[in-house]
């Protein structure tokens, strides 16, 4: 499977200035070692994407695209059934886009135009009006925040081990007041810290720790009640609103999607 997959990719003429192919994936998809000829956009349907680099693993939920740039080596590992589109851009756009594989949030704007091509499946484009829309679409992706990863980690010596116990314990519910007081710190200097070595505060990388640890219970079958008491939350409907707000879905409805594309036999088609 993955020897017609790369046997197609690497026969693909230059974008002008996409090229899209779609496809499903079954659980547990891997990807060995590989590089593209083009820069590539990956857009998954639900669940989470991991990309394996030389040196750190980049893990993309769907409600963002993961970019890939020409010739960068990497292998990938999909976890759940899903839909899955490549998008191929030439080299004249790709190099306005950064130089390294990176995050980049699909804002509403985005969506809709990768909906539309989506949705009439164009593969390569061939119209004026459709050359137009990918201009703007790659125009849009150069303005939308790029982000390293979706839970960046830092080696940072009072980091470390806040950031370890909540990966390992994503229920934790100490205080960035408290962490202050456990690691001889202040909690003005860790939230600095947070900021300037994750870009972003100690609420939302915890949030986001928290869930990719509902995804995975949401994927062994534990129910919405179970997970948000598991996790934290003072009541299933804060969890099920920070759920919401992270994938743009609600948790039950997610689990649908699962196991309806649980029911796929076949790993990809092209």
């Amino acid at each position: 499977m993955d020897a017609e997959y790369f046997l197609v990719d690497q026969g693909l003429a230059e974008p002008a200035p996409l090229t899209f192919r779609y496809h499903r994936f079954a659980p547990h998809s891997e990807f060995g070692r590989h590089r593209h000829r083009w820069g590539q956009l990956s857009r998954i349907s639900l669940g989470l994407m991991e990309l394996l680099l030389e040196d750190r693993r980049v893990v993309a939920p769907a409600q963002y695209l993961l970019w890939t740039p020409a010739e960068v080596p990497h292998a990938a590992y999909i976890r759940h059934a899903m839909h899955y589109t490549s998008i191929y851009i030439n080299r004249e756009q790709a190099a306005r886009l950064p130089a390294h594989i990176c995050l980049i949030e699909q804002t509403s704007l985005i969506r809709a135009l990768l909906d539309d091509f989506c949705q009439r499946q164009i593969t390569v484009i061939s119209d004026p009006w459709d050359t137009r829309q990918a201009e703007l679409l790659v125009e849009r992706l150069v303005r939308a925040s790029h982000e390293e990863s979706y839970l960046p980690d830092s080696a940072q010596r009072l980091l470390q081990p806040i950031l370890q116990a909540i990966r390992q314990d994503p229920a934790d519910a100490t205080t960035l007041k408290q962490w202050a007081e456990q690691v001889f710190s202040t909690e003005r200097t860790l939230a600095r810290l947070f900021q300037r070595e994750l870009g972003m505060s100690f609420g939302q990388w915890r949030a986001r720790a928290r869930l990719l640890e509902a995804l995975s219970r949401l994927k062994q079958g534990d129910s919405v009640q179970d997970i948000s008491a598991a996790l934290g939350y003072a009541t299933p409907s804060a969890f099920i609103a920070m759920f919401q707000k992270q994938l743009g879905d609600s948790p039950e409805r997610y689990r649908r999607q699962l196991l309806q594309d649980g029911q796929w036999q076949d790993g990809l088609s092209v």
